[in-house]
């Protein structure tokens, strides 16, 4: 443990647990530019900083095992946001980058290493491994994977010790040894009755003898051992049976015995109250994952169901959908980024409508903000424009700039930013295009291809990589127009950060927060519609009243997406939920 581990340690406030599993989370992240990294990992970080506000130190768990972006720099150990901050690094699924696509491949081992790890952390500050968090939020269907498989085997540790509690003197030893080494597999934690019928049963050693006997043998050691009176063991008897008679089908034998080892256990778990409500008050201790989808394999395949085969296969559609399914059945708490995923949640997954919070991606509205021209961010980042694109900072200045930037991905339509543009490109001979993000990868190479072989694009449009962490902010004022043809988007934060910097917006219809929060102030057109975003972009390249007028309006949407207040509301929801989250200990 290195010296900032051992200081966070010692940090006493209640701690939060955030799990990010895919792309490049990490203190610093790379802007636009590493695949499967962006909104998610804004929103993470800034989460996790409005938590710290109000009291709590918080610990990330992220991939690592693999080397950063753009770095030799392998991602493991912890490295820290500030000091009640920090990103931990779970190793699993080899030493590359994985697409989140294919991430499945990881999370076996992932899940055994963060098992581990919280047991150590759980022995030197002296609780148990689910007492560690007040809370676990996990972020994408990958690492909600983790946080269900975690409380899983939580919950087997907790049977097993109920089981020996509650059968210790009456079965022997080597029967519980058995039960531990196979604890994951068994899994007592799903069905602890099950188990503490099949226990009792297989111990009394009368396998070869009819299920009425084995039960009756059973129920008197049970009896016998608790000193209850017969009356006690002949009505245990007597509600086995009872509900093996209710079959209306014949049990095979084997079959027969597996039920009657549950209904048994049930029984013996309700004749002794303070046991069972103990247990349960337990299992229910470690039920505090909260799933933040960002995004849903339905709502993409929705989104989708109009595309090629090839474009379709690799995006995994069941298997993400299947993934999600059994998230929501171990899940009883949620935050819906946007609208359609709530109601997506709702109607596709079955979730209940008060197990849904309402928490879209907020901004950081002092980063994200209009810039003065005289301001030394914005001069900085108009020369290192002119430096990128060869334009002078005049032509920038007196030009209109129509600004796009997104990881370099099919989605996001880049393609169509840039056909569009050359259609209107002669008859504005002022105005240009500046599309953000990487990295070099396929996408970007047909893009470049597309701005070479484009002759209305030459000098008028420019592909600007990924853009330094100093400018972005920067980057969304000095814009005239903010455009963006994504396909999906779980929320669109781009497109809320350019809206807090009072820039006016052209945006497909399928971005969420251009829906839900600014429907009249966007220019909206639907998506792969070139004409239409031809004509949004002209209406405001020809009208700049109407552009000044849209942005003002815009920025005015962005005071329901306070990032303190919505963070200190979730916490009000979940304590709704029976969370009882410690109060914090705010800087």
């Amino acid at each position: 443990m290195n010296q900032q581990d051992a200081a966070f340690r010692e940090i006493d406030c209640p701690e939060i647990a955030l799990v990010t599993n895919h792309g490049y989370g990490g203190a610093a992240i790379p802007v636009g530019g590493a695949p499967d990294t962006g909104g998610q990992n804004f929103y993470v970080n800034t989460l996790a900083h409005q938590l710290e506000l109000l009291g709590y130190k918080v610990t990330v768990f992220a991939r690592g095992g693999f080397p950063f972006f753009d770095s030799d720099r392998l991602r493991r150990g912890s490295e820290y946001l500030s000091e009640r901050v920090r990103y931990v690094f779970v190793p699993g699924g080899g030493d590359a980058f994985i697409r989140k696509e294919d991430i499945a491949i990881a999370l076996d081992e992932q899940l055994n290493w963060l098992e581990s790890y919280c047991r150590q952390e759980a022995d030197a500050r002296g609780c148990q491994p689910w007492e560690l968090y007040e809370f676990i939020n996990t972020h994408y269907w990958d690492a909600a994977v983790l946080a269900v498989g975690l409380s899983e085997r939580w919950r087997n540790l907790i049977v097993e010790e109920s089981l020996q509690r509650m059968l210790r003197g009456i079965v022997s030893e080597s029967v519980f040894a058995e039960l531990h080494q196979g604890l994951r597999w068994r899994a007592p934690g799903e069905a602890p009755d099950f188990y503490l019928g099949r226990l009792l049963i297989y111990h009394v050693g009368l396998a070869d003898h009819p299920i009425d006997q084995q039960v009756r043998a059973a129920a008197t050691l049970w009896a016998s051992a608790r000193a209850q009176d017969a009356a006690a063991e002949n009505r245990l008897v007597d509600r086995v049976m009872e509900q093996l008679q209710r079959k209306d089908v014949h049990l095979d034998p084997r079959y027969e015995q597996l039920v009657a080892a549950a209904a048994l256990g049930r029984e013996i778990l309700a004749s002794q109250p303070e046991s069972d409500e103990q247990l349960k008050r337990t299992l229910a201790r470690i039920d505090r994952h909260v799933w933040t989808p960002h995004s849903l394999g339905e709502v993409k395949d929705f989104n989708y169901r109009n595309r090629t085969l090839d474009a379709r296969r690799p995006l995994k559609f069941c298997e993400r959908r299947n993934h999600e399914r059994m998230i929501c059945q171990r899940t009883h708490a949620f935050a819906a980024t946007s609208a359609k995923i709530a109601e997506f949640l709702w109607t596709h997954y079955h979730v209940p409508v008060e197990e849904t919070y309402y928490f879209p991606p907020c901004v950081d509205r002092e980063l994200f903000r209009a810039y003065s021209q005289d301001e030394a961010e914005a001069r900085a980042t108009l020369r290192w424009l002119a430096e990128t694109t060869g334009l002078s900072e005049d032509a920038l200045n007196n030009g209109t700039l129509i600004f796009e930037t997104s990881r370099m991905d099919r989605t996001k339509r880049k393609d169509l930013l840039l056909g569009g543009f050359a259609k209107l490109a002669a008859d504005h001979p002022d105005s240009y295009l500046l599309i953000g993000g990487g990295p070099d990868n396929d996408v970007f190479s047909s893009l470049r291809d597309q701005l070479a072989y484009t002759d209305q694009l030459q000098g008028r449009a420019f592909l600007l990589g990924a853009i330094p962490d100093e400018h972005i902010g920067p980057m969304f004022s000095i814009a005239d127009i903010y455009a963006t043809a994504s396909e999906m988007e779980g929320f669109g934060m781009s497109a809320s950060q350019a809206a807090s910097a009072g820039t006016a917006l052209v945006s497909a219809d399928t971005i969420p927060f251009c829906i839900h929060h600014a429907s009249e102030q966007a220019l909206l057109f639907r998506p792969g519609d070139v004409d239409g975003l031809v004509a949004a972009l002209i209406r405001l390249i020809k009208d700049p009243a109407e552009r000044e007028r849209r942005g003002r309006e815009i920025e005015t949407t962005l005071t329901e997406l306070d990032w303190y207040q919505r963070t200190r509301d979730f916490l009000t929801y979940l304590n709704r939920r029976g969370f009882e989250i410690q109060p914090g200990k705010p800087l």
